[in-house]
């Protein structure tokens, strides 16, 4: 059924005649009665009974403008669902990212965006990037927040921001002796005091030899490290989560590579001891990532333009707060 026989019919079926519904369907009769005739030819039914005045349905024409009317009304709630999506008073917006994007660096994003479009139910993916850049392909997010270089033909990427990688050594650490004007606290890092720029930074020959945790499938740093004879991979472990890694390093077992984004963000009130690195992966980039050449929602599109609005105050909080 087209919209147009639907309107037809069922006018003709409210009005019971041709001559006032041709009048309210603003077409001449002879044309509205041709219509009827070949539609009726069409379904091999006969939809009305014309021996009698005025016209009524038949059993069968009774049956079509039920349906015609049902049709019609999913037809119109359907529209005013695709208005609603177009101005986000509905929709659904499903972000992959990793656990520790997730608790610290997403809240704030996320209340101001269902304080802008309340009706959108947003989805939370967390896992391993490896996994989320696989769901993403799949089509199983709208959109994902990774880091670092991604080569895959696949997504399209923007830059968000970037963060920078520290070392993180155990406050008991020996390797801290002999190091105080190289070391930086948290609060350095937080407030970006002056101390953040006028520190030396260490290379990794400095520290090649210190026992790591290290993240699961970052190959940028463990390829790195495994340039110096000094690194011992027996001395290494390796976690899936970046919260991991931090709460080892406190608690004394082991160096790591810690973002700025957690010291930042992760409202932690105990730290390590800090240092500045000069490597070729200390700095990296905080990526949105999509699927390439797969239409992108509104919900999702105007997801991104806030947090690089956010973002580009600095923070990843609103001005307003």
């Amino acid at each position: 059924m087209t919209s147009q026989q639907l309107e037809y019919i069922i006018t003709l079926a409210d009005e019971r005649s041709f001559s006032k519904a041709s009048q309210k369907l603003l077409i001449s009769q002879p044309a509205l009665s041709q219509f009827v005739k070949n539609l009726e030819t069409e379904l091999n039914v006969q939809l009305f009974d014309r021996s009698t005045t005025p016209i009524k349905l038949t059993y069968a024409g009774e049956l079509y403008v039920s349906a015609a009317r049902k049709i019609q009304t999913i037809m119109a709630e359907l529209d005013n669902e695709l208005k609603d999506l177009s101005i986000l008073n509905t929709g659904k917006l499903t972000i992959g990212t990793i656990p520790f994007r997730a608790s610290c660096m997403l809240p704030k994003s996320i209340v101001s965006f269902k304080k802008k479009y309340p009706g959108v139910d947003i989805h939370i993916v967390e896992n391993e990037e490896a996994n989320l850049e696989a769901l993403l392909a799949d089509s199983h997010l709208d959109l994902c927040i990774l880091s670092g270089f991604m080569d895959n033909k696949f997504l399209q990427t923007e830059t968000l921001a970037q963060e920078q990688l520290y070392l993180a050594v155990p406050n008991s650490s020996p390797f801290n002796n002999g190091k105080e004007a190289y070391q930086l606290s948290a609060k350095d890092i937080i407030y970006d005091s002056s101390a953040l720029f006028q520190t030396r930074p260490l290379t990794l020959s400095d520290c090649v030899k210190e026992n790591f945790v290290l993240i699961h499938n970052d190959y940028t740093v463990t390829t790195e490290l495994s340039q110096f004879s000094e690194f011992c991979h027996q001395n290494t472990m390796y976690t899936d989560r970046i919260e991991t890694a931090f709460s080892w390093t406190l608690a004394g077992i082991a160096c790591s590579f810690i973002p700025d984004t957690l010291i930042r963000y992760g409202n932690y009130q105990k730290h390590p001891v800090y240092y500045k690195l000069n490597t070729s992966f200390s700095k990296r980039d905080i990526l949105v990532a999509y699927k390439r050449n797969r239409y992108l929602s509104k919900a999702a599109s105007e997801y991104i333009l806030l947090l690089k609005q956010l973002i580009g105050y600095g923070t990843w909080q609103s001005p307003n707060e």
